[in-house]
């Protein structure tokens, strides 16, 4: 990449570190030195003197094709639009005498003319091209190949169909028509995957009905994106050199089984990421302190700071029995000791919970690193970079940078703009009160939530009381010191954690990348990453970077990039909680494969879950299953995969069928669903004026019938109760203990595809 660099470097010194575009010729330079092939063409400096100018007149001869034709472009970093500018020109040689004098007098008119529309002073050059013979305007023979810089995830590639119909590819598929990868580390065969598994850019280099044999040979096209990844991750702000910002050939074109770049326009700066240099290490003191310092607590009324003191006293962990207030008048608060200032308190403490106004945060803080007395902050109030106060949370940042730079490296931050950290079984800093909020134990220990919104974590808690309590509840706002990617590093190593959520509304500069890296580590230590990324739309964009001060970035590089490194990205929040219960409660339930047994009691739910499947397969029956359920079932029941037992099996049947699919060898996981309404099934609370005989409580009804049965199996399986809030008492039976519940069968289905789909299957 040396080649490479000496270009970027030249150029970016013409501006003083200015972003500078690149010039056509400039970019060939930079293909030719990664080995893309390229139209052949000769360039003239516009300084040229007369020797050069007819040894580039008569190189330019070579360049003539059989017909006589040469293209004559005008060269200039800001010339975009050179047509419109009289600076491109076709030659017709066929019957020049002397073609070199013809290719100069045609070069000094094409110059002219850009001078009359006025640009003369933007031409840096003059480019001669030959032509290469290719399809313009058909579909698989042009291609749009882009490298850019995205500000959270760095280096990426972009592929799609090339030419003048770009756009028209893109807006009449929704936006489908391209392919985002992450540069770093990109390897061939996820290239060629994801090549060849794309609905249109498989024309380019596989078979078809439209091309027999490919336009471009697979290799080719593989081999160039690749190099293209490695010229984008060598440039990248991470680096320390100069910073390949985009650099986008539109169109390269199919030739002879190879690809072929025709033009070229970029972008490069001076732009680089600050290291990431904080302690990472003290995350472990923050989520299980063994004391604590609050900071803006109310002796007379219920303000945040107070609510976080009674939630801290209340505490599971040590941390209750260690706590102190900083205030300026009292000697203690609900029988916790004051101090006038950190300097004042008897020891360093591990947590510092910071609950006052923002204007007061920067000398609170200021003051905690300087008499290093916290290994922890946690800074509840906004009203920093989010409400366009970005002075005063630049200056919080660098007293916090000054104390890592120190031995001890300094106070970690979490927020401003958070709700605080609940920590399970150790202390829960949500400034809501614990009669509006409460923590009922429940299973989800191996779940840790890292939510840029402290409101979803509220509302998840409430949701999911009695049914997932995380290991970690974390609300990290604005990132002004610790970010999703540091807590998304520390929970790799937690052994009891093998669910990470992240609900991300942006990410810092950089950080996007780091968190990719954290991504594929999870994957390999077999974890899962769930994510939720606000900011869909531009509006979406807009109101996440106004609330958090996070740069949004674009989703569609976000969601690409998050993809391909492993994590499972939800388009919607409910399915983000459809994965986030499902993997939460399923993990200690494997799945060895992908093929799915279903039962149900309603013609509907197995039409409709057809259509949920994604990349399930329905199981076969072996002969002892279907034995099985001939036995168990009514006579007008269907028996194949899926199931439907229909309205008339009673409850013994239902379960007796249950089991049997899931006793099957060939069903690696199931998806059984009731629609309860049916007077077959034992599906109601015991009826307080007399009305029914069912209760759910008895170990015949059919809650218990399925619990029992699960206790005997391993597989993965889920539920779905399709009916209203009469059933609801069912629906927490089963959730309570610990099996994934839904309320509509194709949301099942989704969920348990995305659980079987792993590594290994």
């Amino acid at each position: 990449m040396r080649d490479v660099l000496a270009v970027l470097e030249s150029v970016s010194r013409r501006e003083a570190g200015n972003p500078v575009r690149l010039n056509e010729w400039e970019c060939y330079q930079l293909l030719d030195a990664v080995g893309i092939a390229r139209g052949p063409a000769a360039y003239l400096d516009r300084a040229a003197g007369d020797t050069e100018r007819r040894q580039w007149a008569e190189a330019a001869v070579g360049l003539v094709d059989d017909q006589g034709r040469l293209l004559l472009k005008i060269c200039g970093r800001t010339l975009l639009h050179k047509t419109e500018l009289g600076g491109v020109r076709v030659l017709d040689l066929a019957d020049a005498t002397d073609p070199a004098m013809a290719i100069l007098a045609a070069a000094d008119a094409l110059s002219a003319d850009v001078a009359r529309h006025g640009a003369g002073a933007e031409a840096e050059g003059l480019l001669a091209c030959a032509f290469v013979a290719h399809r313009p305007n058909t579909p698989g023979q042009e291609v749009l190949l882009t490298v850019r810089q995205d500000p959270a995830f760095g280096p990426v590639v972009v592929i799609g169909i090339g030419g003048t119909l770009t756009e028209w590819y893109g807006s009449g598929s929704g936006g489908c028509s391209t392919l985002i990868l992450p540069a770093p580390g990109l390897e061939r065969p996820i290239v060629e995957a994801a090549l060849a598994g794309h609905p249109i850019l498989s024309i380019l280099a596989w078979p078809s009905r439209l091309y027999p044999e490919a336009p471009i040979s697979p290799r080719n096209l593989v081999d160039t994106v690749v190099r293209l990844a490695e010229l984008a991750a060598a440039c990248s702000a991470g680096t320390g050199g100069p910073t390949l910002e985009e650099l986008e050939i539109n169109p390269a074109v199919a030739s002879e089984g190879g690809i072929v770049a025709l033009d070229g326009v970029g972008l490069v700066s001076s732009r680089h990421w600050s290291s990431a240099d904080r302690p990472t290490a003290k995350i472990r003191p923050l989520l299980a302190p063994r004391s604590a310092v609050v900071m803006g607590v109310s002796s007379k009324g219920a303000n945040p700071g107070r609510i976080i003191l009674e939630n801290l006293r209340r505490s599971d962990g040590p941390v209750r029995d260690n706590l102190a207030v900083i205030h300026p008048r009292e000697q203690e608060i609900a029988g916790v000791p004051c101090y006038r200032s950190c300097a004042d308190l008897p020891d360093r403490v591990d947590l510092a919970v910071v609950a006052i106004p923002a204007e007061g945060a920067l000398a609170a803080i200021t003051e905690l690193v300087a008499t290093d007395r916290a290994e922890s902050i946690i800074l509840i109030p906004g009203g920093f970079a989010e409400t366009g106060e970005r002075g005063l949370a630049t200056a919080i940042e660098d007293q916090l940078a000054r104390g890592h730079a120190g031995p001890g490296g300094g106070p970690v931050m979490v927020g401003g703009n958070c709700l605080g950290i609940v920590s399970r079984d150790q202390y829960n800093t949500f400034f809501i009160p614990q009669y509006k909020l409460p923590f009922h134990r429940a299973g989800g220990a191996n779940l840790a939530i890292v939510s840029q919104s402290g409101a979803y974590l509220v509302t998840f808690a409430s949701n999911y009381d009695g049914i997932i309590q995380p290991g970690a509840s974390i609300s990290y706002g604005n990132q002004m010191d610790l970010t999703v990617a540091d807590f998304l590093t520390h929970f790799l190593d937690e052994e009891g954690v093998d669910v990470i959520a992240c609900y991300i509304e942006g990410f810092r500069p950089g950080d996007g990348e780091r968190f990719l890296g954290a991504v594929r580590e999870a994957r390999r230590r077999g974890k899962r990453v769930v994510v939720f990324k606000a900011g869909k739309t531009a509006l979406g964009a807009q109101a996440a970077a106004s609330h958090t001060a996070s740069l949004a970035g674009d989703y569609a590089v976000a969601a690409a990039c998050l993809r391909t490194a492993g994590a499972d990205v939800a388009e919607s929040l409910d399915q983000f909680e459809d994965l986030l219960k499902t993997f939460t409660l399923l993990a200690r339930r494997p799945a060895a494969g992908r093929r799915v047994g279903i039962l149900s009691n309603a013609g509907f739910e197995c039409s409709t879950v057809m259509d949920g499947l994604d990349d399930l397969e329905l199981a076969p029956f072996d002969a002892a299953a279907r034995a099985a359920l001939d036995e168990v079932l009514p006579p007008i029941a269907h028996r194949d995969n899926p199931v439907d037992a229909t309205p008339m099996a009673g409850t013994a049947s239902y379960a007796a069928a249950s089991e049997a699919i899931l006793g099957c060898a060939e069903v690696d996981a199931a998806i059984l669903s009731a629609v309860p309404v049916t007077g077959a099934l034992e599906t109601l609370p015991a009826s307080e004026d007399g009305r029914h005989r069912e209760d759910i409580r008895r170990p015949e009804a059919l809650g218990n019938r399925w619990l029992a049965l699960l206790e005997r199996t391993r597989k993965p399986v889920v539920l779905v109760i399709d009916s209203g809030a009469m059933y609801d008492p069912l629906c927490r039976q089963l959730e309570s203990a610990g099996i994934p519940v839904f309320r509509k069968i194709d949301r099942a289905a989704r969920a348990l595809a995305a659980f079987c789909r792993t590594d290994n299957n």
